[in-house]
């Protein structure tokens, strides 16, 4: 699956998008670029989220990271997302 830029600026242009990667960027990114994909699985298991290295282990590291955020995005909007301190 290949996202385009046109397609990845239309959604960072978004607001609750924006939002909601202020919110969980800190936690994941790297200052350098790139992300911490442990980082994720890490959050997504504090969330009750057992199951992230076995539903996608045969993805990419940025389909999987975007799969992540998805199911904890949901968490967010319902405010019962937890986050490390």
């Amino acid at each position: 699956m290949d996202i385009t830029v046109d397609q990845r600026e239309a959604w960072a242009k978004r607001p609750e998008n924006r939002e909601w990667e202020n919110v969980i960027a800190p936690h994941y990114k790297r200052p350098v670029g790139g992300l911490d994909i442990e980082a994720l699985h890490e959050i997504a298991r504090l969330n009750g989220l057992l199951d992230t290295r076995d539903k996608y282990g045969n993805l990419n590291v940025g389909q999987i990271s975007m799969n992540i955020r998805n199911r904890l995005r949901v968490l967010w909007k319902n405010g019962t997302l937890k986050l490390p301190s």
